[in-house]
């Protein structure tokens, strides 16, 4: 599906806010050497959840709606995996600056997602919507937890 002007710079925007908390990340030493360890293993679960869509993606193809395996878990486990590695960052970090960049990046992602919603609606409209009621959004730990 092609992007449109809003989240091309939705895109531009987690660029730059990646590379600044790359080097803040890189300049500021950390104080708490602990929360550096859990930043890595909370990045680590970013990456599997990435990984795991791409590898849908790859195998199954864009074409139709993938309602198995990580895609039967959460309808956006790419925008997920992504989200979790920027929260990573600020255990990495720890710095204000990296607190606000990854808010932002989040935010955005989030905002990605609701257009990538409307725009699934548009294009498989009925079967778009029995996965939405099949499958949460984001909030999967919700669900298994409760």
């Amino acid at each position: 599906m092609k992007r449109g002007i809003r989240e091309n710079i939705l895109m531009v925007i987690l660029g730059i806010t990646l590379i600044l908390n790359i080097i803040i990340c890189n300049i500021v030493p950390p104080v708490i050497k602990e929360l550096v360890v859990l930043g890595y293993v909370i990045f680590g679960i970013g990456v599997l959840f990435y990984v795991l869509s791409l590898s849908s993606l790859i195998r199954k193809g864009t074409r139709n709606i993938i309602d198995s395996g990580i895609y039967g878990i959460v309808r956006h486990p790419m925008y997920l995996g992504g989200m979790i590695m920027f929260f990573s960052h600020i255990f990495i970090g720890q710095n204000w600056i990296v607190v606000i960049s990854t808010v932002v990046a989040i935010i955005c992602c989030y905002l990605i997602i609701q257009s990538e919603e409307k725009k699934n609606l548009e294009k498989l409209d009925n079967e778009y919507e029995d996965y939405k009621k099949k499958v949460p959004k984001l909030n999967f730990l919700l669900d298994i937890i409760k």
